[in-house]
């Protein structure tokens, strides 16, 4: 078992899934320093008036007071409150930001509880309250919240809040585009699962907490700031100063979070091409991250060798977005290597514009493939399942699909498109070493015709040369190099 066990975790570190990575790396404890505001400097606050007694200053002094007094007790308990949230949808992507930014006020890595990853065990015991039927994804959001309701939340470690905001739109790394939003289905779904759970008596007051479904919008950070501050202020005793510093933490923290996959991604790429060996770039949405609601499919590829590469660790690095689409731009067929107004006019939806962009990465890449993962009845996914297909398709590179995914799970059937998948695989490689061997008998063709040119070139040059000299000195007859 240990030999087993030992040539697994090798195939992984080899050939990463960072759909796993991600799904594991984005809920970890944010190394992020705190910035909340001391007490010490609080209790001043607390201490205007000249000292004197509440029942002699100004009704003015003495509210000021209040609500400093009042402050410095809920900054006393930060260490202490506990905050639910559930592992789904967006938070796939945006939860390195909610864990920096909750860190960084003071509030402890272990109190910040995510809920279980998905499974059929979980599904179904938290299902059976209501339903949100357009998509598995949103359905999920229930029995997520009832898992941190009903097993997170215990007597001996009680949640204070659980925390399900609604996200309204994304940050983007994409040029000339229409808007970033998020998923309407899925910004609402927050709403939806605290109907549920209120519908016939408010289950989060009888369990002794609060439910917080923030409307947030990512791609405009001022406004973020203040939606964060508008929640929390009250709840955690914020001041707007250092809730803004939190904010910068948070987003420092995001940016390097990806950019750090981003640098391993390259680094696979680099062995890929060294190697002339293949990898899988998933499009898909973030949360077919979570095992459960992507039933495994990416593991199935790293255990047969293949890497696995997710749109947000694609490399934006400057040598290799212009050996990809540096031509092109060149030309004139779209502004800028981040842009897809050439394949996509309609990019207001940030994860659908993500996967076009991805989809042209791949396809311009010769050592990846696609391979596109969609839930049943996916609105934002269907009216460009024609176009993905066509921008990886009319490269020549291969493309693959499991659509209409949902809560079944056809181990069996996924399998046996898994093997199929990779026996093409196995035969694109195959040409791809073919090619490489081509290229480089060609390479050493031109090598072995430049010196024959330079060579030849060399013996008329010398023969010029002495011609000339001869002809300046008249030490050389007529005739004397014919035939050079």
């Amino acid at each position: 078992m240990r030999e087993i066990k030992a040539g697994l975790d090798a195939m992984k570190k080899a050939y990463p899934n960072f759909a796993e990575i991600c799904a594991r790396e984005a809920f970890a404890p944010a190394d992020v320093p705190c910035v909340a505001d001391e007490i010490a400097e609080a209790e001043k606050s607390a201490a205007t008036g000249f000292g004197l007694p509440d029942r002699l200053v100004l009704p003015a002094v003495r509210r000021k007071r209040e609500a400093a007094r009042r402050r410095i007790e809920l900054m006393k308990r930060r260490g202490e409150i506990r905050i639910g949230m559930p592992r789904v949808l967006n938070m796939y992507s945006m939860a390195p930001w909610f864990m920096a930014y909750f860190q960084s006020l003071g509030i402890r890595a272990a109190n910040l509880v995510w809920s279980d990853y998905t499974s059929e065990e979980l599904y179904k015991e938290g299902a059976k309250r209501g339903a949100i039927d357009p998509c598995f994804p949103s359905k999920i959001g229930i029995p997520h919240v009832h898992n941190l309701l009903y097993h997170k939340h215990t007597a001996k470690q009680p949640l204070h809040y659980i925390f399900f905001p609604m996200i309204d739109c994304l940050p983007t790394f994409l040029d000339n585009i229409q808007s970033s939003r998020a998923c309407p289905t899925v910004t609402a779904t927050p709403e939806a699962v605290k109907a549920a759970f209120t519908k016939e008596s408010d289950l989060f007051a009888e369990h002794g907490l609060a439910y917080l479904d923030t409307f947030v919008n990512f791609s405009e950070p001022e406004l973020l700031a203040r939606q964060m501050f508008a929640e929390f202020s009250d709840k955690l005793g914020l001041s707007p100063e250092e809730n803004a510093r939190a904010c910068r933490v948070a987003w420092n923290h995001y940016d390097g979070f990806y950019a750090d996959l981003r640098r391993q991604a390259r680094e696979q790429l680099d062995r890929l091409e060294a190697k002339n060996e293949v990898g899988v770039v998933l499009l898909t949405r973030p949360y077919h991250h979570d095992p459960g609601v992507c039933h495994e499919i990416p593991d199935e590829f790293q255990k047969l060798g293949i890497p696995v590469f997710t749109m947000d660790v694609l490399p934006r690095d400057p040598d290799l977005l212009e050996r990809l689409f540096g031509e092109e731009v060149r030309r004139g067929e779209f502004a800028s290597p981040m842009s897809i107004e050439d394949a996509w006019k309609n990019a207001y939806s940030e994860n659908t514009n993500r996967k076009v962009w991805a989809a042209k990465f791949a396809a311009r890449h010769p050592n990846l493939v696609a391979l596109e993962l969609s839930s049943f009845k996916c609105g934002h996914d269907a009216p460009i399942y024609s176009v993905i297909e066509e921008i990886i398709e009319t490269s020549g590179t291969p493309y693959f699909c499991f659509k209409d995914i949902d809560e079944n799970k056809p181990t069996g059937s996924i399998k046996i498109r898994v093997e199929t998948i990779a026996y093409f695989l196995r035969r694109h490689r195959e040409k791809l070493v073919m090619r490489q061997a081509k290229m480089a008998r060609i390479e050493a063709r031109l090598a072995e015709l430049e010196r024959e040119l330079r060579a030849r070139h060399g013996t008329v040059h010398d023969a010029a040369a002495t011609l000339d000299h001869g002809a300046r000195h008249g030490s050389v007859e007529r005739g004397a190099v014919v035939g050079v």
